[in-house]
């Protein structure tokens, strides 16, 4: 059994066949994404819940900006051969949310989303808990962005294991010049109609359901696997200034000042004995005690990583 479902109920060939002269490989045609119900049969294996989650907010700014609307698509899925099978509409959710700081003009060319349309609106927190509470796992496709802004306000998301689809599949490496959803499902063979975050749910799950052109994998096993990963959290805190290209070269990123455990250089890598000899033979002057911070499905893209 497979998850990809057929683009066209006709060849597209059947569409040019009029026009003399006119190559099949010359064109490329889109259909408008629909989600069905079933990928696949329901098999004697038990299958696990997931959802696919988007938020839009009023900007990027995961310090100073809020949740606007927030989306949830339940599926579920045979952890066995990592194929789709239901796809649970009836208890999807979506819903806007007035938030504490206006909405940017930015956000509202991106969403077409108003100050005006989320005026008293609130999202019920019970109607978040009864989704979340019996999934086994969260998907999103920028979790370092989603996971963050959702935690500031519903507890039960800092409670599931969460994957991200844009940073677990080398989009490039599978033969795709950029990692948004709409150039990602137009290589596939389909567009859709954003940007509402159930649009982006639906988007995410169509990526997950589909094989991989080069490695021949499913999307959601890759994906799975990456959450699945053991990782640690790596801080060189006190590196000299002038070490600051050697260590943003190799990968780390400066967290700034004001932020907890802020004002430090950091990766998260899977090899971490490795990583910290690698900062005291190259970075440090004298050997430092570096400790680890394990980084797994359940503080993963949190802000909780940094708590300790």
């Amino acid at each position: 059994m497979s998850n990809d479902f057929p683009n066209f109920d006709f060849e597209v060939s059947d569409i040019i066949k009029t026009n003399n002269g006119i190559l099949e490989e010359d064109w490329k045609v889109l259909r408008r994404l629909k989600i069905p119900d079933m990928f696949n049969r329901p098999s004697s294996f038990k299958v696990k819940r997931g959802v696919v989650l988007d938020v839009e907010a009023t900007g990027l700014s995961l310090e100073n900006d809020d949740v606007i609307q927030l989306a949830m698509l339940p599926f579920e899925y045979n952890p066995k051969d990592n194929r789709i099978t239901n796809v649970c509409k009836e208890i999807s959710f979506e819903g806007l949310r007035e938030p504490c700081t206006p909405i940017s003009e930015e956000a509202t060319l991106v969403t077409g989303i108003t100050d005006q349309m989320v005026r008293g609106k609130i999202i019920d927190n019970s109607a978040v808990d009864n989704i979340i509470q019996d999934t086994d796992i969260i998907f999103a496709h920028n979790a370092q962005f989603d996971r963050i802004m959702v935690e500031k306000h519903w507890p039960c998301f800092s409670k599931k294991p969460w994957a991200c689809t844009f940073r677990a599949v080398d989009w490039l490496r599978e033969g795709y010049a950029a990692g948004k959803l709409d150039y990602i499902g137009a290589q596939f063979g389909w567009f859709y109609d954003g940007h509402t975050a159930l649009a982006d749910c639906e988007a995410c799950l169509a990526i997950l359901a589909q094989t991989l052109p080069k490695s021949g994998r499913p999307v959601l096993e890759v994906v799975r696997a990456a959450a699945q990963k053991i990782e640690y959290l790596i801080c060189a805190f006190d590196a000299p200034f002038h070490k600051k290209d050697m260590l943003r070269d190799r990968g780390y990123r400066w967290r700034p000042a004001g932020l907890p455990n802020g004002r430090v250089w950091w990766t998260v890598c899977s090899d971490e004995q490795s990583e910290i000899n690698w900062l005291n033979s190259n970075v440090y002057d004298t050997e430092q005690e570096i400790v680890p911070h394990e980084v797994t499905a359940f503080n993963r893209f949190s802000n909780r990583m940094w708590e300790f």
